[in-house]
């Protein structure tokens, strides 16, 4: 299987270059690695959510308070006092819970709209690169081997780093 893969991608190569097509690569793990605008939303998010992180920190000491209390008196004080701790702690880990959970789909939603935007930024680059340079045919995820010559991803670098100073 391995070697008809090879050998289809070799085919595909070869014509190529026989048809004189312009072929450019582009990867893009790197412009994400790379890109100002990654470093600029993680500022963001961190900014964004350094608030209810601390919130949740904070409650989660407030839990482990509670239960060194509990096991510190849990052989002086009354069952009803014990009960009392008890009772607070299992509704602040729920109080926990809940907001750990909003917390997460927030940052999941946020991720993914973020990175949606990103990778429309980064799809109109190409493009612009492409018909600027009049590429035919823009390979990404799933290139095996490229000749250097053929990686754009520096000039696509270069453009989001020109539009993030914008």
């Amino acid at each position: 299987m391995k070697s008809l893969l090879v050998s289809v991608f070799m085919l595909l190569a070869f014509s190529v270059q026989a048809a004189g097509l312009k072929v450019g690569v582009v990867k893009v793990e790197k412009i994400l690695a790379d890109a100002p605008q990654v470093e600029a939303v993680n500022a963001e998010m961190l900014k964004r959510f350094s608030g209810p992180k601390d919130e949740l920190k904070a409650l989660e000491g407030d839990i482990k308070k509670l239960q060194e209390e509990y096991k510190r008196n849990e052989l002086v004080m009354t069952q009803d006092k014990l009960d009392e701790i008890k009772k607070k702690a299992i509704a602040k880990l729920q109080e926990f819970k809940q907001k750990e959970a909003a917390l997460n789909q927030e940052v999941s939603s946020m991720r993914s709209q973020k990175l949606a935007e990103l990778q429309q930024q980064i799809r109109g680059i190409i493009e612009d690169i492409a018909k600027k340079e009049k590429f035919d045919l823009i390979l990404s995820d799933g290139v095996v081997y490229s000749r250097d010559k053929l990686d754009i991803t520096d000039k696509v670098l270069d453009k989001m780093k020109k539009a993030f100073k914008k």
